[in-house]
């Protein structure tokens, strides 16, 4: 008998705590999550930070967080976390065990594999008794953004292309003098003008010399970038990695230019994520550019807005002039070709880069044509 009353009793028990928790388990529960940072460059690492407080009497033996996260975000293996992952997303899971008034930071590191948007939506947080025989559920929204920038490829200003005219930047070969730049003193020449002579290199050299003048140019940069991956490329893009490499020439490029203070612009057949034209920037310089142009490649969606070719067509009648021109394709034929001559008879320079596979290490994605 006694044994009886002894398993009724912890029948009881165990009932009457189960609907204890599966009632309250959840109550004044609060979560967040965030990104330790806001934006960073593919391949670094980065921490999720969660926070979790427990404001009622009653502890909580078991809580389980449960959101789905992109599968471009790589975390590291830790204890009390789970991922599971597939081609595009992953289910993440995070267990923890509260005491009554307490609060737990925990933090999980990860690599951003790849530049895009990466959000936090919702989370559903479950919570049960001791034996698990009950839990309740709830779903929690949650805001957070973290905007990963393409990894610039390494890219020499003197191999991007070189148009010239007047303006700022000094340049090698002859363009136009500019007054304001003297580098020095010459032979005067039956075409110079006495208001150039140099009066006291005349009196050292004991002939008439006049100011030599820099030639300067001031650079404008505008880079194209071809979405599609072959010639004859329908909606679908089946080489990712390849047109990846291309953003990646093309951070590179607006990174060497804005480096050297001139201006630089963008534009690609595809759209940022949420939007249906094709991306585009007009030439800027100074740093604000150049983080409006890692933002902007950061949000490009891997889709055709329209034809390459369409897009070069539309930016001569545009009347683009006087820019150094930058194109970067995985292909060329004679359509793009005619629209890169229309672009130079603008009076604008065009250079090709070729995308060529990523198949080892070594190989450069970018080649001059």
């Amino acid at each position: 008998m006694l044994v009886v009353s002894f398993i009724i009793a912890a029948i009881i028990i165990v009932m009457l705590q189960a609907n204890v928790f599966r009632r309250f388990a959840l109550r004044n529960i609060s979560y967040s999550r965030r990104f330790s940072q806001k934006t960073c460059f593919s391949g670094d690492r980065m921490e999720l930070v969660e926070q979790l407080s427990n404001g009622k009497w009653l502890p909580v033996p078991w809580l389980r967080v449960e959101s789905q996260l992109s599968s471009q975000l790589i975390f590291r293996s830790q204890d009390n976390l789970a991922v599971s992952s597939g081609e595009h997303y992953q289910n993440h899971k995070s267990f923890f065990s509260l005491m009554p008034y307490t609060k737990i930071t925990r933090t999980h590191s990860f690599v951003s594999a790849r530049r895009g948007v990466y959000k936090l939506r919702s989370v559903a947080l479950t919570g049960g008794d001791l034996l698990g025989i009950h839990h309740d559920m709830k779903q929690m929204m949650i805001e957070g953004e973290l905007l990963v920038y393409p990894l610039p490829a390494q890219v020499k200003v003197d191999e991007l292309p070189s148009h010239s005219w007047q303006g700022e930047t000094s340049v090698r070969r002859w363009i136009v003098e500019d007054p304001f730049v003297v580098v020095g003193a010459r032979d005067y020449r039956p075409s110079d003008s006495f208001k150039a002579v140099n009066w006291k290199a005349t009196a050292r050299a004991g002939k008439l010399q006049v100011h030599q003048y820099d030639y300067t140019a001031d650079r404008k940069l505008m880079i194209y970038l071809n979405v599609e991956d072959h010639e004859g490329m329908w909606r679908t893009i089946t080489d990712e990695a390849l047109i990846e490499r291309g953003i990646e020439w093309a951070a590179g490029a607006a990174e060497a230019v804005t480096a050297s203070g001139m201006e630089v612009g963008f534009a690609a057949n595809m759209p940022l994520q949420g939007e249906l034209e094709s991306a585009m920037l007009l030439p800027r310089s100074g740093h604000d550019q150049w983080m409006a142009i890692l933002e902007l490649l950061a949000k490009l969606s891997l889709t055709r807005t329209e034809l390459f070719s369409d897009l070069l067509q539309r930016e001569s009648e545009r009347g683009v002039s006087g820019c150094d021109v930058l194109i970067i394709s995985a292909y060329w034929n004679e359509t793009l070709e005619l629209a890169a001559q229309q672009l130079r008879f603008g009076g604008n320079s065009v250079s090709i880069w070729l995308l060529e596979g990523l198949a080892s290490d070594q190989q450069q994605a970018g080649g001059a044509l």
